[in-house]
């Protein structure tokens, strides 16, 4: 995850920014909420596909893979 991701994430979860490139945002509580949710998704598929990519064709593998796009879902 890059700077540019995080930077989406936020307006995504509803961040506004308080002056145009200011990198000053102004947000609440429930916009905090959206954007750690966001946060923790982008980090559970990557690593998620870190397991699909570097051990191919292994079921416990995929397994794993499952389980960890899985905890989203709780």
């Amino acid at each position: 995850m890059n700077r540019d991701d995080v930077t989406r994430m936020a307006r995504e979860a509803g961040f506004e920014e308080l002056f145009k490139d200011s990198h000053d945002w102004v947000c609440f509580t429930e916009e905090i909420e959206r954007f750690a949710a966001l946060v923790a998704a982008a980090e559970r598929e990557e690593l998620a596909r870190f397991f699909e990519d570097h051990w191919r064709g292994e079921w416990a593998d995929f397994q794993i893979a499952a389980a960890i796009r899985a905890r989203g879902q709780e």
